[in-house]
């Protein structure tokens, strides 16, 4: 997409590859090369990675790209947040389609991961950098990941406007930022209601201990309600899910 435009970002930046499109984020902030809100697109990543370092498969045809966001104020989960967005997006586009939000950070189409979500901050610069993995306009996969992942082509079988994706979730992701900045409040209604993990049973991977329990939803602040034993329920702001149930929610 050489020639993308959007009013949100001051800056956009388009490369035909990149080892990451976070990694050259950090870059640019750290050089001051960067300014305001920008956008950086890359049509394959050869070094994408997830959570915890996980390697993301991200060849040509995908939808690679990260926002850097300067001086925002925000006390809810980005990463929640973009989801959210980006839910909005595929759901309107593919109807016919079943999208699921996952927390923290995963998208999920008839059930096979489609999507992820890294964020970071830059606390010295001032910056947020919400980095977006989407599977979209191509088939083949790494044959380790075909009973977990799939992409947009392989589920519609049709042709995939990356543009036109890219382009609704910009104007989603700024029309709504404003309300997140005043209320800190994320619209936990609607992940609930799309949650892929709602009313399972899951394992929580904390930086100090392991939890199991029943995932009850996210609450307004994008906290994960983990019900450890009758009726105590508790939050959860960081963590990963090792285990839960599959089937319907």
């Amino acid at each position: 997409m050489p020639n993308f435009e959007h009013s949100f970002y001051d800056e956009i930046y388009t490369y035909s590859s990149l080892n990451s499109t976070n990694k050259q984020a950090e870059k640019l902030i750290k050089q001051r090369s960067a300014v305001g809100n920008f956008l950086i697109l890359a049509n394959e990543q050869t070094g994408g990675r997830g959570r915890r370092s996980n390697r993301w498969f991200s060849p040509v045809g995908g939808l690679w790209f990260s926002v850097g966001l300067y001086s925002l104020n925000v006390n809810s989960s980005l990463s929640v947040y973009a989801g959210i967005c980006m839910h909005k997006v595929l759901q309107d586009m593919f109807p016919e389609q079943e999208f699921k939000l996952k927390w923290p950070n995963d998208l999920y189409c008839n059930g096979k991961k489609v999507g992820g979500i890294l964020t970071q901050y830059l606390d010295k610069y001032k910056y947020h950098i919400v980095g977006i993995g989407l599977n979209t306009n191509f088939t083949d996969l790494e044959e380790e990941i075909t009973d977990l992942a799939t992409t947009l082509r392989r589920e519609t079988a049709k042709e995939i406007d990356n543009t036109t994706i890219l382009t609704k979730f910009s104007d989603i992701f700024a029309m709504n930022l404003p309300e997140l900045m005043e209320t800190g409040k994320l619209d936990a209604a609607y992940f609930n209601q799309f949650s892929l993990l709602k009313n399972k049973k899951i394992t929580l991977d904390t930086d100090f201990d392991k939890f199991t329990g029943v995932s009850k939803g996210i609450n307004k602040k994008g906290a994960i309600l983990l019900e450890i034993a009758p009726a105590m329920v508790q939050p959860f702001y960081a963590g990963t899910i090792s285990e839960f149930e599959k089937g319907d929610s």
